[in-house]
């Protein structure tokens, strides 16, 4: 097990604090909304302090944190809303076997992830044919905002372990082998202006039937 390097630890104190305040300004809404559709065997990556946890149905056979930030994994450790396993992990190289998770989820994750479009296949990869990507990911956003965020991601890459302000996570899912099926442009309940666009959506690995995904096959 790693120990947190020193960013990590000043991030997992006062991130969560941060994170907290906007849940209860609007955001924990968010999160309810896109985690109700959580079914099976499910797999959040980047659980950070667990805001997420409380949000999940209750009914879900098996719920995996997985949380590189030893720091923020203490914190998860405390969470009993419901019966849960909390890892250490790499969302570039999960280990996990291919297609074992029904569902796995991501919420503000991707902004921080070193290499986007690899965590995105490792996401395809131990998803099951038909499971389903739940995300929740501030973006990029256009016109002045995006220039803004140009100019300040190199200081919030420093302060936020690693975050870029300017990810354009819609243009890289659209790039992954994955398939949208339902995404909502809106804006978190922040005056921060760096990470106020989100999407929030989904996207799914498509079943395969005889050579052919049900998407080729709809469409013949």
């Amino acid at each position: 097990m790693t120990a947190p390097t020193f960013g990590q630890r000043c991030f997992a104190a006062w991130y969560p604090r941060f994170m907290d305040r906007v849940d209860r300004a609007g955001q924990a809404g968010l999160r309810r909304t896109q985690l109700a559709a959580a079914s099976g065997r499910t797999l959040e990556i980047g659980a950070g302090s667990g805001l997420s946890v409380p949000h999940y149905p209750a009914g879900l056979p098996e719920l995996v944190l997985l949380e590189p930030n030893a720091a923020l994994r203490e914190q998860l450790s405390a969470r009993t809303e419901l019966p849960l396993t909390v890892l250490d992990g790499d969302a570039h190289a999960l280990d996990f076997p291919d297609a074992c998770f029904d569902t796995v989820t991501a919420s503000l994750v991707f902004c921080s992830v070193r290499d986007p479009a690899a965590a995105l296949a490792e996401v395809h990869r131990v998803l099951r044919p038909g499971g389903q990507f739940l995300f929740h990911e501030h973006v990029r956003g256009t016109g002045a905002l995006g220039v803004v965020q140009d100019v300040l991601t190199p200081v919030q890459r420093r302060m936020a372990d690693g975050c870029h302000a300017n990810r354009d996570f819609e243009a890289m899912l659209a790039e992954s082998p994955l398939t949208v099926t339902e995404i909502t442009h809106t804006r978190m309940p922040t005056a921060l202006p760096t990470i106020a666009p989100l999407v929030i959506g989904t996207a799914r690995r498509a079943v395969v039937h005889s050579g052919r995904s049900a998407e080729s096959a709809s469409r013949a």
